[in-house]
């Protein structure tokens, strides 16, 4: 093996994350075109939307494990290169906490034909998924996640599956905390903290926040130096003004999408789910969700033009992805009205593969689910289908209900008789 497939040397813990991330990037690199990277990376990585909760918790974990754990581990971001551009929130983060974009390892630079590496961890997600899924040797080193807990790859160790936790940011934060708190640097107390500050709302009374959002929240804060060190004692971040208008700025550049193709809008926070149906015992459906924070009135503009336009999206992911049904997940708020906040208020578009068994027990899954309170909205777009798909618009009643909350029902829908 060479010097420089080998991974870096330091003394102590690196002063500068960037330029930790380029050196593990590069070794490992070496390391795949020497067909030794299985011998000695780990990869730890967060789910295949690539949201900022996945990508603090995989760059935190892997500062973690090899700094402290003296295990090499490189931080993966599975989506390609170019869909780093559909984030404004991530690279806001990114640049916020020291971090070069150009340094991070995406999906599209590991080679296709070689298993990317002997061991994984896996952050914000608790199963592999795609690729890494086909991979019989592929081993969970350790798994931190806030999502409902698929039980698998029980050997991992950590295996830290809370939910619910409004942030996995926060379960990295708390995990570093009580094993390495030395180790917790500004760039990475600040990307955490970031994560945590979107995922629940700036930590809002009443929102996303739960017990451990709330109790690790301090100490990013102070490790993040965002206060000055005579501040005192902090009880609730929400009341810190310097936390308020940092989740001002991730809001307002999350919610930047007006420009976006319907395409970029589906592939912006997407994830793909296998399920067996019950009903056979053929094959598998491959489920796609995509999270979009418009309404599809404001995506369309209310037009037929503008729901062609969609439709045509919806049914090119779903041949470009091979899918038997894509739901599109969108939120937003209302306008504020006679001085009041706007309503959260969500929808689902639903495209599914002209099945009758599978289309059947879809809308009569979804339409009878207590969590979602789905109201059927008669839309032009859901004629723009063609022969080959269906479509159905819901209007959404719990405007609390996620993505982590519409995949578990999906799955149920699926495989459940």
């Amino acid at each position: 093996m060479s010097e420089a497939a080998k991974p870096s040397e330091s003394n102590g813990t690196p002063s500068n994350i960037s330029e930790f991330l380029l050196a593990q990037k590069s070794a490992y690199l070496r390391a795949v075109a020497e067909g030794v990277h299985k011998d000695i990376w780990t990869i730890s990585m967060g789910n295949e939307a690539g949201d900022l909760d996945s990508l603090a918790s995989a760059i935190a974990y892997a500062w973690y494990a090899t700094c402290y754990l003296g295990q090499p581990t490189v931080p993966l971001l599975q989506t390609p290169r170019a869909d780093l551009s559909l984030r404004a929130e991530n690279l806001y983060a990114l640049e916020f906490s020291g971090v070069d974009a150009a340094h991070l390892l995406t999906g599209d630079e590991l080679p296709a034909d070689t298993s990317p590496a002997g061991k994984y961890v896996l952050l914000d997600h608790n199963a592999l998924t795609g690729r890494f899924a086909e991979d019989e040797n592929a081993c969970v080193v350790a798994i931190v996640d806030h999502h409902a807990d698929e039980e698998r790859h029980p050997e991992a160790s950590p295996r830290i599956v809370e939910s619910p936790t409004g942030s996995c940011s926060s379960l990295i934060g708390r995990h570093i905390q009580k094993e390495w708190e030395a180790g917790m640097s500004r760039p990475v107390a600040r990307l955490l903290l970031c994560a945590v500050l979107i995922d629940t709302g700036g930590l809002k009374a009443g929102g996303k926040a739960e017990v451990t959002d709330r109790k690790v929240a301090p100490f990013l804060l102070e490790r993040a130096e965002l206060v000055s060190p005579g501040a005192g004692t902090i009880e609730d971040v929400h009341d810190v003004k310097e936390a308020r208008e940092l989740t001002r700025i991730l809001t307002t550049r999350k919610s930047s999408v007006g420009l976006l193709s319907p395409r970029d809008l589906l592939r912006r926070d997407y994830k793909e789910y296998r399920f067996v149906p019950a009903w056979t015992a053929e094959g598998s459906l491959l489920v796609g969700l995509a999270s979009v924070p418009r309404s599809i009135e404001a995506i369309t503009g209310g037009d037929q033009k503008g729901q062609q336009e969609l439709a045509a999206a919806c049914a090119a992911w779903v041949k470009e992805r091979g899918l038997d049904m894509l739901g599109v997940l969108t939120s937003w708020k209302d306008e504020k009205k006679g001085g009041r906040k706007g309503k959260h208020r969500r929808e689902t578009l639903w495209v599914v593969r002209d099945d009758e068994e599978m289309s059947s027990r879809l809308w009569k899954g979804l339409e009878g689910s207590a969590e979602l309170e789905l109201e059927r909205k008669k839309s032009g777009i859901e004629e723009a289908g063609g022969q080959d798909l269906k479509m159905r618009m819901y209007e959404q009643g719990d405007g609390q209900a996620t993505r982590k909350v519409i995949a578990p029902l999906v799955r149920a829908i699926i495989e459940i008789k």
